[in-house]
């Protein structure tokens, strides 16, 4: 809770120094795509059910940056699989906020980007079996991204990977297309 308080705090605080942000270059966007997941979900008597799906998710964000270096943040919903596994049902749903250092590389209209920061993940965890087990989990966690896009004016296309949690029992991936305004500088 602290964190997305921060994080908000954050972001508000951003929108008040429009001055500065619109001379760095400021710019807002969404994505959507396929979020990759491998995870594994426990019950009350121990076992584990392996979640190993893909689904559709989706992301807002903003940023700013001045030449090379940038900062970009935002919110994503990964979606929600559901399995089977010894005729017991379970589901997980994976939402978060992130913050990242952003790199990038412009050849023209074309760019080229990387960026490094944080995932605060929320996964919300459903076995259906006689005794229904739900649980939340919150972690945080190193992500990283690369991409490439294409800005035209105000408007840009992107195409971007990012690696949001690589921890033993989780892993979690989203590869998405989406567009970008530029409100601000080059």
């Amino acid at each position: 809770m602290k964190i997305k308080l921060f994080f908000l705090t954050l972001c508000f605080s951003a929108l008040f120094i429009t001055d500065n942000l619109f001379a760095q270059g400021f710019y807002i966007g969404g994505s959507v795509g396929n979020s990759f997941r491998d995870k594994s979900i426990e019950d009350l008597g121990g076992n584990d059910f392996k979640v190993d799906k893909n689904t559709v998710g989706y992301k807002v964000f903003a940023g700013f940056g001045s030449g090379f270096l940038g900062l970009e943040g935002g919110y994503r919903d990964l979606g929600k699989v559901e399995g089977k596994q010894n005729a017991v049902n379970f589901e997980t749903k994976s939402t978060g906020w992130d913050i990242a250092a952003r790199g990038k590389l412009s050849l023209g209209p074309v760019l080229a980007f990387g960026k490094a920061g944080v995932f605060f993940g929320n996964y919300e965890n459903t076995v259906h079996s006689a005794i229904p087990v739900s649980n939340t989990e919150t972690t945080s966690t190193f992500m990283w991204g690369l991409g490439a896009g294409v800005k035209l004016g105000l408007i840009g296309i992107r195409l971007e990977y990012e690696s949001l949690d690589l921890s033993e029992d989780n892993k979690l991936s989203m590869l998405s297309l989406g567009g970008t305004i530029h409100l601000g500088a080059k």
